[in-house]
């Protein structure tokens, strides 16, 4: 098959949506039904060597020139007009660029495919816009909604990550079972567990130890929940969060200023150390290195950090909603993650409970076994002959 993959969303910080269009782009070319992959990010041909060069490029959260850009780009994307005529502008040039010809499909792996006269597959890795408009600016979830339908209509697969958004795509557009299929993600081998020995000194570093502190990877923004398990983390005994302090990671996200306040409350009072974006080389370290790795999300799509933390060696506390207790698949203790004192009490056992820690360690090893980047494109390959059978 030729493809041509959609590459909007290859670029630094590699996160969520670009993590998954880069594997994608990287591993499909490898695929012996593969003939050839080109890539297309706003309507400009990019090169392989272009591609893999952002896999090495990580930013560190700071205040530089691609940070500045990276803010400027939310804002003409929150201006309606901006954002109106780049939708047009972008989809005319994708349409120009391709020719029916030389490709058999057309992949987009970020919500949107174009109106083409080529086999399209979409992937939609959750509704959040449709769910709750509260968790993304009006501006932007009324386009992404807007997309996301002429998308869905013009594609002749529907791809998403868990089961779980796969009966909501199949329920909110109406479409038959056999035009949506689930292709759960990969874990990187990057997480894994680690030697004590090995994680003593880049923890040192950072002002941690192996085992003393307690985990959080996230965008920090209202649907990630972030409030929440700073107001149940409070409510742990003074012995635990001395012990234990929580660590977030995670970039700011949209509405987050009152989130920042309880973060920069929480640190005063020396029990919670935020570490805003971190380096890829340094996020797996981490990861392996905490005693509990805590994510109380509202609404998730799949939850990757779930898988990389099971990957990682390490119990898991999450939501009990969407697609986090089908990831988790037993391997996780579930909380209610609107209800505090549920939150505080998981945190608390998720803690202390060495039977159930145990346990949760080798359950969490045994899940993140099923899932690999290999099987993500396996898959995905078999989409497309679907796709193109239709």
């Amino acid at each position: 098959m030729r493809v041509v993959l959609a590459a909007d969303a290859i670029k630094p910080p590699l996160t969520g949506i670009g993590r998954y269009t880069w594997e994608l782009a990287t591993r499909l070319p490898n695929h012996a039904g593969i003939k050839s992959v080109h890539y297309l990010a706003h309507g400009r041909w990019r090169t392989p060597e272009e591609i893999n060069a952002v896999g090495l490029r990580y930013d560190t959260g700071g205040v530089g020139k691609g940070c500045k850009i990276k803010n400027l780009y939310r804002c003409l994307g929150r201006n309606r007009v901006v954002s109106g005529v780049y939708d047009i502008l972008a989809a005319l040039l994708t349409k120009a660029s391709l020719n029916r010809k030389d490709i058999d499909i057309f992949h987009g792996p970020n919500y949107f495919v174009p109106e083409v006269d080529v086999p399209c597959v979409v992937t939609v890795h959750d509704l959040s816009t449709h769910i709750n408009q509260d968790w993304h600016p009006a501006p932007r979830a009324a386009r992404i909604n807007r997309l996301m339908s002429r998308s869905v209509a013009n594609s002749k697969l529907v791809i998403t990550d868990s089961q779980a958004i796969r009966t909501e795509v199949i329920s909110y557009f109406d479409l038959p079972e056999d035009r949506v299929v689930a292709i759960p993600l990969g874990v990187d081998v990057a997480f894994r567990p680690r030697a004590e020995a090995d994680l003593r000194t880049p923890l040192r570093k950072l002002g941690l130890q192996p085992g003393g502190y307690c985990l959080c990877v996230s965008t920090i923004e209202p649907r990630k929940n972030i409030l929440r398990l700073i107001n149940s983390y409070r409510k742990l005994p003074a012995y635990v969060r001395r012990c234990q302090p929580l660590v977030l990671v995670g970039e700011p996200g949209w509405n987050s200023q009152g989130i920042h306040e309880s973060i920069m409350q929480a640190c005063q009072e020396g029990w919670l150390k935020y570490m805003g974006f971190v380096s890829q080389d340094l996020l797996p370290l981490l990861y392996a290195g905490c005693r509990l790795f805590v994510y109380p999300s509202l609404y998730e799509g799949f939850g990757l950090p779930i898988a990389e933390a099971m990957a990682s060696g390490v119990p898991v506390l999450t939501s009990n909603r969407s697609s986090m207790p089908e990831v988790a698949d037993g391997a996780a203790w579930l909380v209610e993650p609107e209800n505090e004192n549920d939150l505080r009490d998981g945190l608390l056992a998720a803690i202390e409970d060495e039977f159930w820690r145990s346990k949760a360690v080798k359950e969490g090893l045994r899940r993140v076994s099923e899932m690999s980047w290999e099987v993500c494109i396996a898959k995905t390959v078999e989409a497309y002959r679907a796709a193109l059978n239709k």
